[in-house]
């Protein structure tokens, strides 16, 4: 273990930064993987639950991920009852996923999951200072979005 580290690197947000946002993917990770899921699936479930059933490229670009990591994502998802693909009515060759009731459900406890992560990520924060942070971030990454 490392007693002190140099300042110079230390003592800067991008550090700061840096260190929380492994710290909150490895909470987030944990607390998906106890529900036997990923966030990927996450993902894919809260964009077919925002934006209703979609093609597959609409799902790329509605969650940001790769087109083999949805296609992945989507037949995990499909096994799992969790999604439904069909022919659109509109392009026979394409298919539409949609949600299930059964995906919705999952989606509740993925919820519940991100929860119990950003509790644990802000836990040695008040009210008044989480409400101060996530406005900060809120901030800062509406300055710094590349769309």
């Amino acid at each position: 273990m490392v007693d002190e580290l140099a300042p110079r690197f230390a003592q800067r947000s991008t550090w700061h930064l840096s260190t929380l946002a492994q710290r909150s993917h490895r909470l987030l990770a944990a607390a998906f993987a106890e529900r036997g899921r990923r966030g990927y699936d996450f993902r894919v479930l809260a964009s077919l639950d925002e934006f209703g059933d979609l093609h597959q490229a609409a799902v790329g670009r509605h969650t940001g991920l790769d087109p083999s990591d949805v296609t992945q994502t989507v037949r995990d998802l499909e096994a799992a009852g969790d999604v439904v693909r069909r022919p659109s009515t509109e392009d026979r060759r394409r298919m539409v996923i949609a949600i299930t009731a059964v995906g919705t459900r999952t989606l509740t406890r993925l919820d519940s999951a991100i929860d119990e992560a950003e509790a644990a990520l802000l836990a040695p924060l008040s009210e008044a200072q989480r409400d101060r942070f996530l406005e900060s971030l809120a901030l800062l990454a509406e300055a710094h979005d590349p769309r």
